[in-house]
């Protein structure tokens, strides 16, 4: 019977009757237990036997009429366990006393049931008690060979943790191997991408002078005349004339870088490497032929890289800075020979 369910048995009484009932639930578990009877002449049943819970029940019952009789087991009361009932019925007319004596001889041997089985369960605990010696000493036995092979795997995990220990202390070592050795590889590879740039930078300066265009050069003659004036106005801006007017005139690097940094097209601070190759072959005081080269290969320098006439952009840079430009370093006469002459480079530029 399931956990919340029950078990109905009608039985038909054809006559006046003993009913023997005998029954017992498995492992000593009650239940509730009802019987129910309707006699032929009415419509109702009666109660004969008030439910009871019980794990065992042994009787027997007088019926004096005919009908029908319902014998209920029921197992509402339990919600997880299932039980296993065993029952056994006999409905004997009273006057039948031959079958009365079945009926004790059924009782008496369900007591002589109950009596075997309990012999059995007695006979089976001697067995147990007389096979505990032998059965203590194979468990002892077998305890200790559990011991040896306990102690054999843990000499073998042992073992291996220190394998795994050595190779991971391998691997962190080797990682970080591969990590310095990772370090080193982008320096060599910084300081080679550095060397070539540095090789390229200085194969550029030394053929500044391939980038500049018979068009450069014809601009160049064609401003002569107010680029000589500039010249002059910064010559010797910066430093104090000792050798007086009489000396030939000359330009220093400086007042060159000044030029070009107070028209701002060149920034102040460090200049680009490329700078050098302005000056390359040249002393550190220009001459007027000296300084104009020096502007053309300037122009290469600071111009944009998509202009393709870098020179004009760059003399081009100087009447549109014009009315920006403050000229500090100059006195009032050399501001007047650069305003001059960067009014007739604007004429020149600009002359179509």
């Amino acid at each position: 019977m399931q956990a919340g369910g029950e078990f109905r048995l009608p039985l038909i009484v054809p006559h006046p009757s003993v009913l023997a009932i005998q029954f017992e639930v498995d492992g000593g578990y009650d239940i509730e237990f009802s019987l129910l009877f309707k006699d032929d002449h009415e419509n109702d049943f009666q109660v004969l036997v008030q439910p009871v819970r019980v794990s065992d029940r042994e009787g027997q019952l007088d019926i004096d009429t005919t009908g029908v009789c319902e014998l209920l087991w029921n197992n509402s009361h339990a919600w997880i366990t299932s039980k296993t009932l065993s029952y056994q019925l006999q409905l004997a007319p009273k006057l039948d006393m031959q079958k009365q004596k079945w009926i004790s001889a059924i009782l008496s041997a369900a007591n002589d049931y109950r009596l075997v089985s309990a012999a059995e369960a007695a006979e089976s605990i001697d067995e147990g008690i007389s096979s505990l010696n032998q059965r203590t000493a194979d468990l002892q036995q077998k305890m200790d060979s559990n011991k040896q092979q306990t102690a054999e795997a843990q000499t073998r995990y042992d073992r291996y943790v220190g394998h795994v220990k050595r190779l991971e202390d391998e691997v962190r070592a080797a990682n970080r191997h591969v990590e310095q050795a990772a370090n080193e590889l982008g320096a060599a590879h910084k300081e080679a991408v550095e060397a070539q740039r540095e090789m390229v930078l200085l194969q550029q300066i030394r053929t500044m002078d391939d980038g500049l265009t018979p068009e450069a050069t014809s601009l160049l003659e064609e401003c002569d005349e107010p680029l000589s004036r500039i010249f002059s106005a910064y010559a010797n801006c910066l430093y104090d004339d000792e050798d007086g007017a009489d000396s030939e005139p000359s330009l220093d690097r400086a007042e060159l870088l000044h030029f070009l940094q107070e028209f701002g097209v060149l920034p102040r601070g460090k200049p680009p490497k490329l700078m050098q190759g302005v000056f390359m072959g040249y002393g550190q005081q220009l001459s007027l032929d000296e300084f104009k080269r020096c502007l053309a290969r300037a122009a290469l320098v600071i111009a944009p890289h998509d202009e393709p006439e870098k020179l004009r952009w760059l003399l081009e840079q100087l009447p549109e800075r014009i009315e920006t430009t403050k000229l500090v370093a100059l006195d009032v006469k050399r501001r007047v020979a650069v305003l001059t002459a960067v009014d007739e480079l604007a004429g020149i530029l600009y002359e179509e």
